[in-house]
């Protein structure tokens, strides 16, 4: 039997209500425990033989000198491939990955076009978060500005390596879409 999951009500409602496609970072409970989540919320339709099949997850960091922004990839095998940029000077931001990286696991979340949701839970382990770990005090130093972040997100879509859709990053500056106390909303498993 699957477990209900719990995620903060007003951050489900402006993530179904972003334009598509987009991505997002929150917090989950399941079972009176957080995790951290990555999610996507796609323009088109994933088929439930792709879906099945799982997704490849990748990260890198970009910047130079003076800035930094973190990718992610998801590669759903022989389908596509997204991208998503974020800014780690973000508070919510340090809070998901600190979360992720202290309990060494991740949900991640699926919204396709057709309103077909899935959910992965997976381990951190085997190096999967690793330039985000060996640069964490980097990271949580960040001054990575809006415009800083702007300018990678458009250099990026020049050449997406890998290629892909970059999708627009949502839900953001919003440190109250962490809290899980009261703006409850809980999803059951189908």
């Amino acid at each position: 039997m699957l477990p209900t999951l719990t995620v903060n009500r007003s951050f489900l409602y402006e993530f179904m209500d972003a334009e598509t496609p987009c991505g997002a970072l929150g917090l989950v409970e399941e079972n009176r425990r957080q995790s951290g989540f990555v999610a996507l919320h796609l323009d088109e339709d994933i088929p439930s033989e792709v879906m099945n099949r799982g997704f490849r997850f990748g990260h890198s960091l970009f910047g130079g000198d003076t800035f930094e922004v973190i990718h992610f990839a998801f590669e759903f095998y022989g389908f596509r491939t997204w991208n998503l940029l974020i800014n780690p000077n973000d508070p919510l931001v340090q809070a998901v990955l600190g979360r992720m990286l202290e309990d060494e696991d991740y949900f991640f979340f699926a919204l396709s076009a057709d309103g077909r949701a899935t959910a992965f839970r997976s381990e951190v382990g085997q190096d999967l978060l690793f330039y985000v770990q060996a640069n964490l005090p980097r990271l949580q130093a960040s001054t990575t500005t809006e415009i800083q972040y702007g300018l990678a997100c458009l250099a990026f879509a020049r050449n997406p390596r890998p290629p892909g859709t970059l999708l627009n990053w949502v839900c953001r500056d919003k440190t109250e879409y962490l809290d899980l106390s009261t703006d409850r909303l809980e999803l059951n498993p189908a």
